[in-house]
C-alpha cells in the first residue's frame, strides 16, 4: 500500500513540475534570445526624419540596413509629402515636430534622432521640446536655425547654394517648386546618383509646403544642450546646402564630433550602405 501511495505521489510531483515549466514558458514569451541581445547590445530605437521635396521613402535603404543591425527604426513621413494628400492649408512646422514627438514617444527610451535638410529644422525643435528623451542628435546636411529663425532665413544665407535660383512659387506663393525638375531638381539634389537612382528621385518629385519652410524656430540653449551627444554628418558635394555652410552651422551649433561623407544632398540614396556605416559609428559612440 505504502508503495502505491509513493508512486502516486511521484507522478502528481511530476506533473506539478510539467505544469510549472509550461506555465513559465507561457507567461514569460516576450523573453527571446534577440530580445536579450538587444537589451545586452543597448541599441537605442532610431527616429529618421526627411527634408523638403522628399518623404521617408527617402530613408528606406538606411532603414532596413539598420534594422538587419537589430536597430528599432521609425522613418518619419512629413504630412504634405510622399503619399500624404493634407491639404496645404493644415500643414505647419508645429504639425511636423508633432509627429517627430509621436514617434519618439512610441519608445520608452531615449531615442537617436536624425534628421536631413529641413528635417535638420524639425528634430532640433522636437529635441528641444522633450531633450530627456533624446539619446544622440544627428544632423545630416541638416539645417540648424538658430530660435528666431527659420529654414527659409538660413537658407538666404547659404550663397553657394544652387537652391535659390530655381526655385518657382505657386500663384498664392503656398507651394515652392523647382524650375525644370527633370533637370534643376537632379542637379540641387543628386547629381552624384545613378541614373537609376536620379530617375527614382524624380519620380516622387513634388511641390514643397512654404509655411513650415518659413516658420522660425522657438527654444532656449539650455534645452537644446539637454538634448543629448550631437553629430554632423557633412555631405561634401552638395549642391542644396553647402559643405562650408553645413560646417559653419554645426559649429555655430557647438558640434565638434564630425563626419563628411563624399556625396550631394540626398547620401541616404546615392550612398546609402556608406551613410549607414557612419551612422552605426554615432550610434556606438
Amino acid at each position: 500500500m505504502n508503495t502505491v501511495k509513493n508512486k502516486t505521489r511521484n507522478v502528481i510531483g511530476l506533473f506539478s513540475m510539467i505544469g510549472l515549466i509550461l506555465m513559465s514558458v507561457i507567461i514569460f514569451p516576450s523573453c527571446s534570445k534577440d530580445d536579450d541581445a538587444n537589451m545586452e547590445d543597448g541599441k537605442a530605437p532610431v527616429v529618421l526624419v526627411h527634408g523638403a521635396w522628399q518623404a521617408s521613402y527617402a530613408w528606406e535603404e538606411v532603414k532596413t540596413n539598420l534594422t538587419a543591425q537589430g536597430y528599432q527604426v521609425i522613418a518619419v513621413n512629413l504630412k504634405g509629402h510622399g503619399n500624404d494628400n493634407t491639404p496645404v492649408s493644415e500643414l505647419s512646422f508645429s504639425g511636423y515636430v508633432d509627429q517627430v514627438k509621436a514617434a519618439i514617444d512610441s519608445f520608452n527610451e531615449p531615442v537617436i534622432l536624425i534628421g536631413h535638410s529641413l528635417g535638420g529644422a524639425v528634430i532640433t525643435q522636437a529635441a528641444t521640446q522633450v531633450p530627456a528623451k533624446i539619446a544622440k542628435l544627428v544632423y545630416v546636411a541638416g539645417f540648424i536655425p538658430q530660435t528666431g529663425k527659420s529654414v527659409l532665413d538660413y537658407a538666404g544665407l547659404d550663397r553657394a547654394s544652387l537652391l535659390g535660383p530655381v526655385l518657382e512659387f505657386n500663384a498664392d506663393q503656398t507651394l515652392a517648386g523647382v524650375a525644370n525638375p527633370d533637370i534643376n531638381f537632379l542637379k540641387v539634389f543628386i547629381q552624384d546618383g545613378t541614373d537609376k537612382q536620379k530617375q527614382f528621385v524624380l519620380d516622387r518629385y513634388r511641390a514643397e509646403p512654404v509655411i513650415p519652410l518659413a516658420t522660425p524656430l522657438n527654444y532656449t540653449t539650455e534645452n537644446y544642450t539637454a538634448a543629448g551627444k550631437k553629430y554632423y554628418v557633412f555631405t561634401t558635394e552638395d549642391n542644396a546646402i553647402s559643405y562650408p555652410f553645413q560646417k559653419q552651422m554645426a559649429a555655430d551649433a557647438g558640434i565638434t564630433k564630425t563626419f563628411t561623407i563624399n556625396t550631394g544632398h540626398s547620401p541616404f540614396i546615392s550612398k546609402p550602405t556608406e551613410l549607414t556605416s557612419l551612422l552605426e559609428i554615432i550610434a556606438k559612440d
